[in-house]
């Protein structure tokens, strides 16, 4: 008899244990608001209502009618329920009960309701029910039994039903149920992430029921455009990251726990300053050259349907993350020129409240840093330089031998009047930097009624950073209430509103610059002189005055997040949706620079750093950004015959954009610490503000079909119109998408192909928009009417030379832009094989940019700059590949995952504009972005034979000399010289600086409640080229050179060293120009993540009224292996004085209440 309908995962209801321990406290607040949320409604069968209106009909199909019209669903046993009667039936916005008693009148049926459930079942002449029902029933056993997990943790909510019905219940918190069942009947259990397992009943009386881990699953729900889909009915690239990836990190950012998570995805950071990390995300290489490119260096980013921020969503927010990389964007037009990154926020779970706390402490320690020389490195590398540019050493041998003793006592300087000599050593980066200190906390509740659920959570990081004096410190705050509520049957709202906020500090006028003036701080400098005050001479700063000194630069964030979502289901298959999103930014910031006074070693004052006294400055800024998105669309999902599924999507959308912004500075600030903008001087003064604006209007769709799960077709269309462009031509963009599949694992000829669980192919071709490059209002004439930016004067271009005036034209007008059009072409392969042990995918990609924009050359009797035009071309091709494969050795369960994806681009179109400049060159048509020209080094000058012959070719200084630079004559006339007219000289392409085979690995192993993880991500192929400091040794006659440098330069004792002699005259810029001396390479592996933990057993959690514990060590970016000289990190800037990267070292604990 059908008493019952299957339980789900969904329908569990979670025990809520009564004690309450010292933690919980914290969440009063929560439990407050939960309590207001989760208010008692009235029982369903007492609201709904049934309009219905039909006629000599089956009862068995107007009982189908209620539950389509209605929540409701009925159980009978058929032998009883003359489920074939006709009858009529005709009631407007009646109660059930009248239904009910109008179908059932004439029969000897009654019913009971429960909830949503009506049972049916047979009476007698006086409505008893039938005995021989509950006599049929009595002859069922009452059967007990227990299910954990692989680890032995009990699994709560397992789905325990009797096979071939419908009769079934759930596991509680203990992992345990009961069930009546007869000894010939067999139980299912299936639980959501599982194996489902089948086990008849017997004799049992108490069972004990294992259930394996499912390490994949094809049923596996994936976020789409607008939508979601069954990872087995995907027919493009769309790469999904499991949150575990978030989970335990002490990282403070997402993206920081992405990197190398997912395959074609590129992160890469240039600072590692808490809060101004500057992470770049690309998808699949680059897609255009233009000056804006930054624009759309990463992809699209929608938080729950609405474009948002990545870098202020709180990771422990995150429930899932979806990125679309092919046709599968298309459907988002215009806005997925580079990808598309979808992520979906925790939703509640209906119950009583759940509370999660979760928090790790954190040691820091920098790493990759540029390496400075010690005093005696110094020492000796000067000697060398004075001696190999005719000069006398200025260190004698008893400098040398006091710098050795470290002799405390200086002396006046032998070559500069009124400066010191000093031979003890100073390690400036060890004075102005200590171990950083950080913690992370997270509290969240879920929960809620018959028609509502609500997720809410509170979060909190504090970032000490490695700088001492505690001034380059982070702090953010979050808070986020999702919740939803159903009603009137049909409907459904989803309410999402975050607030975050973000508040960073820094040395007042200086920043991170402070890391390069240690960096670059001459160690025979002393940080004090004799009287404590800061000493300087000769120009240097002091980096410690610096960080000790400086005032307190301010830095706020605040963004407001709102997103209401209505869903109707209008019939069977077919719902509406309307969503609304509206996100407010509030940024400010104050910058002040403080005059800090530097002596003399006799105590008189040198100069001022950061400032001087009159030039005590703040500069103050705040703006305002406002996005809002209106979507509404329709969405019809029908299965006919249990083959034929159709999925039909259409919709609008309205995106605008506001930005306002606003500064000023002033200078002449009293040195008394109050930075208020009105205490500053009148005399120089600066303000400045701008506002933008711009919208888009859009119009999507899609349409899919698949026949039998087997074969999949699907077309996803965007037609998109910008406010940067005028008229109906070039406003108005359409962008299709199409993809199609063939799962060959359901095909009859792989049924005996038993290691096969699935097997899909796919391809697709999409197109998508860009609008980057194009000025907000490029289509008006615009005039400037002011001095340039930083107050420069504005020139009027004309002729040979320019005229300075006061207003001029800003560009020209460009009417007949249009869209860059960036075509996305894939195939690609799914496979689970070995009984979904091993899943593995692979993708092969082309992408072209058909009308790309490009600067055009016009005669400068123009008189102003031309616009640009879609005249260019560039594509890019690539692979991603990615497996899993997932296992068990006796009781411990392990895991391994490896990723490798790469894209290489080149600029096919450039308007034969094929011109370099000696380095790094953004654009050449030909070569790949970011690409560097430089001469080929062709070792150094070793003996007099060879420097005679070199010396014959034209271009090479007359002054070279034996341990030289020497570079090939490449072309063979005769002398050493760059471009020409329709030739490229000796210089040649040597490489280009973006990353190359991005690969992560992951193992990751669990026993008996304790859980491993170790993380290995990196870079098969980079390279660098060394610039400034890092590339030259004596750049500058007072800048000393990188450590590395020491003893590996040519000198008389040195003859095979690699690099040339060490020189304070001109021969050093021959040395040390563009060439391939300065290629690096910056392939790397690094140690991203390694995680212990250990969860805690149920014995021992239940006794404390928790239902989760786990406690855990977690390790980010501790070790890497790498081939760059120097100290610098081979993710970090070109020229080594950039803020360093950090080790941590974090303890948590993650607890469920």
């Amino acid at each position: 008899m059908n008493y019952f309908r299957k339980i789900t995962p969904w329908d569990v209801k979670i025990l809520w244990v009564h004690k309450v321990s010292t933690i919980m406290k914290c969440t009063i607040l929560l439990l407050a608001v939960s309590c207001l949320l989760s208010f008692t409604t009235t029982t369903y069968s007492q609201t709904a209502t049934i309009t219905l209106d039909v006629k000599d009909k089956p009862v068995k199909e107007v009982l189908n009618m209620i539950e389509k019209a209605t929540d409701f669903y009925f159980t009978y046993n058929p032998n009883e329920v003359n489920a074939s009667r006709k009858v009529s039936l005709s009631v407007d916005n009646e109660n059930v009960y009248v239904a009910l008693g109008n179908i059932f009148n004439e029969d000897n049926v009654g019913y009971v309701i429960e909830g949503k459930h009506i049972a049916l079942y047979k009476v007698d002449k006086n409505g008893a029910k039938i005995v021989t029902e509950r006599q049929a029933l009595q002859q069922r056993k009452r059967v007990t039994g227990t299910v954990i997990d692989e680890q032995g943790e009990p699994l709560i909510g397992v789905s325990v039903v009797i096979k071939g019905t419908n009769t079934g219940t759930v596991t509680n918190i203990d992992g345990q149920f009961e069930i009546n069942v007869s000894d010939n009947e067999t139980l299912e259990f299936s639980y959501v992430g599982y194996v489902a397992q089948s086990i008849p009943v017997g004799n049992n009386r108490d069972l004990k029921v294992t259930m394996r881990e499912d390490a994949v699953l094809m049923d596996e729900v994936v976020v789409v455009g607008y939508s979601t889909k069954k990872r087995m009915n995907l027919t493009g690239a769309v790469s999904t990251v499991s949150t575990d990836a978030l989970e335990s990190r002490p990282v403070n950012n997402a993206l920081a726990a992405l990197q190398g998570e997912v395959p074609g995805m590129t992160i890469s950071r240039y600072s590692g300053q808490p809060g101004n990390e500057s992470f770049n995300m690309n998808v699949r290489g680059r897609i255009t050259t233009n000056e804006l490119n930054d624009e759309v260096g990463g992809p699209l980013v929608i938080i729950d349907g609405v474009e948002g921020n990545i870098n202020m969503l709180n990771a422990d927010d995150i429930e899932s993350i979806s990125v679309l990389k092919d046709a599968q964007a298309s459907i988002y037009g215009a806005r997925a020129a580079a990808g598309v990154f979808l992520i979906t926020t925790k939703s509640g779970k209906k119950g009583k409240p759940l509370i999660r706390y979760s928090g790790n402490v954190a040691a820091t320690r920098s790493s990759g840093m540029m390496k400075s020389p010690t005093n005696y490195e110094m020492a000796i590398m000067d000697n060398e330089a004075n001696i190999h540019n005719g000069a006398a050493p200025m260190y004698t041998e008893d400098f040398l031998n006091r710098i050795l003793n470290n002799d405390p006592n200086p002396i006046e300087h032998p070559l500069y009047g009124g400066w010191m000599l000093f031979f003890t050593n100073t390690d400036w980066m060890s004075e102005i930097l200590e171990t950083g200190f950080q913690h992370k906390h997270n509290l969240s509740m879920t929960g809620g009624g018959e028609n509502s659920s609500y997720y809410l959570s509170a979060g909190y990081i504090d970032q000490h950073g490695v700088v001492k004096y505690a001034k380059d410190n982070n702090k953010r705050y979050s808070l986020r209430l999702n919740y939803d509520y159903s009603f009137f049957d049909r409907i459904k709202l989803e309410t999402k509103v975050s607030v975050e906020n973000k508040n960073r500090s820094d040395i007042g006028g200086v920043g991170d610059w402070v890391i390069g003036e240690g960096i670059f701080g001459m160690p025979n400098h002393p940080v004090y002189n004799a009287s404590g005050n800061y000493f300087a001479q000769g120009g240097w700063s002091n980096a410690v005055a610096f960080a000790k000194e400086g005032a307190v630069s301010k830095y706020k964030t605040n963004q407001i997040n709102t997103n209401f979502k209505l869903i109707g289901d209008l019939f069977s298959g077919m719902k509406a949706v309307l969503q609304a999103g509206i996100n407010k930014t509030f940024e400010s910031g104050k910058d002040p620079a403080r005059s800090v006074p530097l002596y003399t070693w006799d105590d008189n004052v040198a100069y001022y750093a950061i400032a001087n006294p009159s030039e005590a400055s703040l500069n103050q800024y705040s703006s305002e950004t406002t996005y809002r998105n209106y979507t509404g669309f329709l969405e019809y999902n029908k299965t006919f015959n249990n083959k034929h599924s159709v999925d039909v999507m259409g919709g609008a959308s309205h995106e605008e954009y506001d930005y306002e912004t606003f500064s000023a500075w002033r200078d002449g600030f009293a040195d008394n610490g109050l930075w208020s903008m009105n205490l500053g001087s009148t005399n120089n003064i600066w303000n400045d503000g701008s506002g933008s604006h711009w919208s888009i209007n859009s119009f999507f769709g899609r349409a899919g079909y698949s026949f039998d799960s087997k074969y999949l077709v699907e077309a996803n269309l965007r037609y998109d119109g910008s406010s940067r462009f005028s008229g109906a031509d070039s406003r108005w963009g359409f962008f299709p998408g199409f993809s199609a599949g063939w799962r060959i694992s359901k095909e009859s000829f792989m049924e005996d192909v038993k290691f096969v669980d699935e097997l899909k192919i796919r391809a697709s071709y999409g197109e998508t928009g860009n609008q980057v490059g194009i000025g907000l209002y490029d289509f008006i004439q615009k005039m400037k009417f002011r001095k340039g930016d930083w107050g420069e004067t504005v020139y009027y271009p004309f002729g040979a030379g320019s005229q300075t005036q006061s207003v001029n034209l800003d560009g020209m007008v460009a009417f007949n832009r249009r869209w860059e059009t960036i075509i996305n072409q894939n195939i690609g392969l799914d496979a689970v094989l070995f009984n979904s042990r091993l899943d593995l995918s692979f993708d092969y990609f082309w992408k072209r940019n058909k009308d790309m924009l490009i600067p055009v050359t016009y005669p400068s009797l123009l008189g102003s700059i031309a616009p640009y035009s879609n005249s260019g071309e560039m594509k890019t091709h690539g692979f991603e590949l990615a497996v899993t494969w997932r296992d068990k050795i006796g009781i411990v369960n392990y895991f391994a995952r490896f990723i490798l994806s790469d894209a290489k681009d080149k600029v096919t179109n450039y308007g034969g504009l094929d011109t370099y400049e000696l380095g790094k060159n953004k654009i050449r048509e030909g070569y790949p972005m970011n690409s560097y020209f430089a001469y080929e080094f062709d070792g150094l000058i070793r003996t007099q034979a060879e420097l005679d012959e070199y010396k014959k070719l034209e271009g090479v200084p007359s002054n070279i000399s034996i341990g030289d630079a020497r570079f090939k004559d490449l072309n063979g006339d005769g002398k050493i010289s760059t471009y020409g007219v329709g030739d490229d000289g000796d210089v040649k392409y040597v490489g280009n600086t973006t990353p190359r085979y991005n690969y992560g690995f992951t193992l990751g192993a669990d026993v008996k409640g304790f859980d491993f993880s170790i993380f290995f991500q990196g870079v098969g192929k980079r390279t660098l080229f060394r610039t400034g400091d890092y590339a030259m040794p004596w750049s500058d006659w007072w800048r000393q050179p990188a450590q590395f440098y020491y003893l590996q330069t040519w000198n008389e004792d040195r003859q095979d060293a690699y690099y040339p002699r060490l020189s304070h005259g001109d021969i050093r810029y021959w040395n040390y120009q563009a060439s391939t001396l300065q290629k690096i390479n910056a392939a790397y592996l690094r140690l991203k993540n390694i995680q212990i933990g250990y969860t805690l057993p149920k014995s021992l959690t239940n006794k404390i009224s928790i239902a989760k514990a786990r406690v855990y060590f977690s390790g980010q970016d501790l070790w890497e292996q790498h081939k760059v000289k120097g100290g610098w990190d081979p993710e970090s800037a070109d020229w080594g004085g950039n803020y360093p990267f950090q080790r941590y070292y974090s303890f948590g604990i993650d607890v469920t209440f």
